[in-house]
This record gives C-alpha cells, sequence and structure tokens, in this order.
C-alpha cells in the first residue's frame, strides 16, 4: 500500500507430551463471567500481506502516573515536559496499548503473545473476548509465541486460579528467555528497577512458565518458524527479547515487540526505560533497530504504541513515528 496516496483515518483507543493438567479446557465460571461483565469488545484489524492473513487485538492497555522516572531517569523533568508537550501528551500521564497478533494459515492459528490477563484490574484481560468476538476459539489456538516473559506478554496465558486459557497450544518461547527466568536468581545487575519491582516480576513469571512448562518448546532468535516468521534477537529489554518479521510476496512487516514503548523512546531512544533488564544493552538496541527500520523503510508493528501500533520510522533531525495511513477501519491490504 502507497501510503502517502492513502487516505488518513486515525484509529484511537485506540514437540512434547500434554499432561492431564494441561489437558483442561474448561475455564474458572467466575473468571468468564467477570470478562462479560466488563462489555469489552473491540473490533479487531484484519491485515492482508500478500497471501498471509494476520489480525491485531487488543488486549487493553497500562497507565503509567508520573511516567518519570520510569521513562528517562537521567533526564531534567522540564526537558521530559516539555518532549511530553511536544508530542501532545497528557501531562504526567502515559497509556501504552496492548496490541496482539494472531496469525492464520492453513494449519495453524498462531498468538503473539497472550496480553496480561485479568490479574491487575479491568484495563486488561480483553483478548480471549475479542477473538472469541472474532470468531476464534481459545480451543483454537495452536501456537503461542512469547516473544518475551513479561506480565503483559504472558499474563494471559492462564487465569487467576492458574487454569490454562489456551490448552490445545503450543508456547514457543527463545531458550534465553526461558533460562533466564527459570535460574535460581535472575540477573538484574544492569537494571534500574528496585528491588521490591525485581522480586514481584521474578515471582509472577516464574508462576506462570512453571504453570505451562511441560508444553514448552524451546527456541533460539534467528530460527525460522512456522514456515513464515523470522526472529530475531533485540536483547536489552530483556535476555532473550525476541521481535521478528513475517514476508509474503515481496511485502513484510516487523514486529518490533517492546524495543519502544511511546513514541518518546522513538524520538529520544538514548533516555531509556527502566522496564529493560539491561538498560544500557536497551539504548543500543533501540537505536540500532530505529535506523534498520528508517533505512529499510520497514513497515514495524509495536506492542504498545497507540492502536493498532501499526507504522513506520521517519527521520528528520529526529527520529519519529508515522502511523500507517488506511480508510478501512476493519481490513487493510498491504
Amino acid at each position: 500500500m502507497n501510503r502517502r496516496k492513502a487516505i488518513k483515518l486515525s484509529i484511537l483507543a485506540g514437540s512434547t507430551m500434554v499432561s492431564p493438567a494441561l489437558m483442561s479446557s474448561t475455564l474458572n465460571h467466575n473468571v468468564m463471567k467477570k470478562g462479560k461483565e466488563n462489555g469489552t469488545k473491540c473490533e479487531n484489524l484484519k491485515i492482508n500481506l500478500g497471501n498471509i492473513c494476520f489480525y491485531i487485538f487488543s488486549d487493553g492497555y497500562l497507565t503509567l502516573n508520573k511516567p518519570q522516572p520510569t521513562f528517562a531517569p537521567a533526564i531534567p523533568p522540564a526537558q521530559f515536559m516539555d518532549e511530553m508537550e511536544k508530542s501532545h501528551l497528557t501531562k504526567n500521564i502515559i497509556n501504552f496499548a496492548i496490541n496482539i497478533m494472531l496469525i492464520k494459515t492453513q494449519e495453524k492459528t498462531i498468538l503473539i503473545d497472550a496480553g496480561m490477563g485479568n490479574h491487575f484490574g479491568d484495563k486488561q484481560g480483553w483478548l480471549l473476548n475479542n477473538i472469541e468476538n472474532a470468531g476464534f476459539s481459545r480451543n483454537s489456538i495452536t501456537d503461542i509465541l512469547i516473544t518475551h516473559a513479561h506480565r503483559d506478554h504472558i499474563g494471559g496465558l492462564i487465569t487467576n486460579d492458574g487454569t490454562i486459557v489456551y490448552p490445545n497450544a503450543k508456547y514457543h518461547i527463545a531458550k534465553e528467555e526461558y533460562d533466564f527466568w527459570m535460574s535460581d536468581n535472575p540477573d538484574f545487575s544492569k537494571s534500574k528497577l528496585t528491588f521490591e519491582q525485581k522480586n514481584t516480576t521474578i515471582d509472577f513469571t516464574k508462576k506462570v512458565l512453571n504453570r505451562i512448562k511441560e508444553k514448552i518448546v524451546l527456541f533460539h532468535p534467528g530460527d525460522f518458524l512456522f514456515s513464515l516468521v523470522q526472529t530475531e534477537l533485540a536483547a536489552g529489554h530483556t535476555p532473550g527479547h525476541t521481535i521478528f518479521t513475517i514476508s509474503s510476496e515481496g511485502k513484510s512487516i516487523k514486529n518490533v515487540v517492546d524495543v519502544f514503548h511511546s513514541p518518546l523512546l522513538i524520538s529520544n531512544p538514548e533516555w531509556g526505560i527502566e522496564f529493560d533488564i539491561d538498560f544500557e544493552q536497551g539504548i543500543h538496541t533501540r537505536t540500532q533497530i530505529l535506523e534498520d527500520c528508517y533505512i529499510n523503510k520497514q513497515l514495524v508493528m509495536s506492542s504498545h504504541l497507540p492502536w493498532p501500533g501499526l507504522g513506520y520510522i521517519d527521520k528528520r533531525d529526529k527520529y519519529y513515528w508515522s502511523p500507517i495511513y488506511y480508510y478501512t477501519p476493519t481490513e487493510i491490504n498491504l
């Protein structure tokens, strides 16, 4: 699609054996009832990329009050607030979308991460209702690619009582990522998280990974998965943070996952974010990927930029985010 000729419409929020325990296909009734009471329904966005079809769904959003020092911990507050104002962002609040990709092929239905689930409030956990509203069942998900093991990407794999949400899926995660979280003492020495934040993060991640471990399939970044997903290591956010590209008929999209959480980190990649387990490596990776996407005019998807998280990296004196131009609210032909 030629983005200069299109009419812009802003869409704003906008192999292993299976144990009997993992074969359970009955979700806790109260969890399902809670999801329905939330009344959350978002139209999905269907995207046709050559002969590949994929969808983007919302799992809700996260709100970060007083975003500094989580963002830009070493930057003077006045400079940070000035940049927020230039970006037309609400003072002292940053919202993150939770954008989830689902790839449909003849043989497989592949979910890329599973959102946050209902563990932390009703602003998240919309994914299951939304994919069911689009005609997919949780039992039809054959594979889940876990890009990294933060709570907003794996929380939706289990309910509050530990029930597996997608009982028929295999769970694919980078060996580097799995080994880090499942070690006796994950190394956070290069992060800026507090001791309490670190322990809370580790405990939740281990809980989820232990629950699905009998169906986990390990891969190495660089592997080509499902005959269509080219994986790539983007270390810094986590040690095994995996981004990927899907291509068809000369067209491609790169899902950069959590390389940048906000347009602020596109225009100021050196500011950094405390969510990165290796803070300095995160800055290096972010800068490198921004330049690669800009030079290659690469269509990008982001897990946390404003819905639907699709666009391009452009550059004047700084990098900046250019949302994709499209004129149909529910389907794009690339």
